[in-house]
């Protein structure tokens, strides 16, 4: 029964006392049957719509401005301009560009970094993390004890 028509809700109207509770029950039920499928199918494309944000657009779109952007004391300003360039102004701007500023690492960093940096500039030698971390916390002084012969009265 389609109730998007007048003709089919005109029985509602002309029947008697006795059968009008029966049929408003059941216009009721249908109307709430598809009432509930809506309701479920809208909570579906939410999540379905977020997923898709987080997962999809809103990484690659970092990604993109990480290999696009140069070094900018403004990067965020920087990246909103990127992103109003790339996403149309009406209705998915704003949610794209939300999710972009709070999940890019270089904006929390400032930006990207310098390549003169020494944490980030490219190395021909690495230096062992070991040999590193031993000196400075004293682990080499700790192991030549550990292995030290253990005196003969203990």
């Amino acid at each position: 029964m389609n109730h998007s028509n007048i003709n089919d809700n005109a029985t509602f109207w002309i029947v008697g006392d006795a059968d009008r509770g029966l049929n408003e029950a059941r216009l009721l039920n249908g109307m709430l049957t598809t009432l509930e499928a809506q309701v479920y199918e809208e909570k579906r494309c939410h999540w379905e719509r977020l997923q898709n944000l987080r997962m999809n657009v809103v990484p690659f779109v970092i990604d993109m401005a990480h290999n696009t952007l140069t070094y900018n004391e403004r990067y965020e300003d920087a990246l909103r301009e990127f992103v109003r360039g790339l996403v149309p102004p009406f209705g998915l701007r704003r949610m794209i560009l939300t999710r972009v500023l709070k999940a890019d690492p270089w904006i929390a960093a400032g930006g990207p970094a310098l390549a003169a940096v020494g944490d980030v500039a490219d190395e021909d030698e690495h230096v062992a993390e070991f040999d590193v971390f031993s000196n400075l916390l004293g682990l080499n002084e700790l192991f030549g004890w550990a292995m030290e012969p253990t005196p003969s009265g203990l």
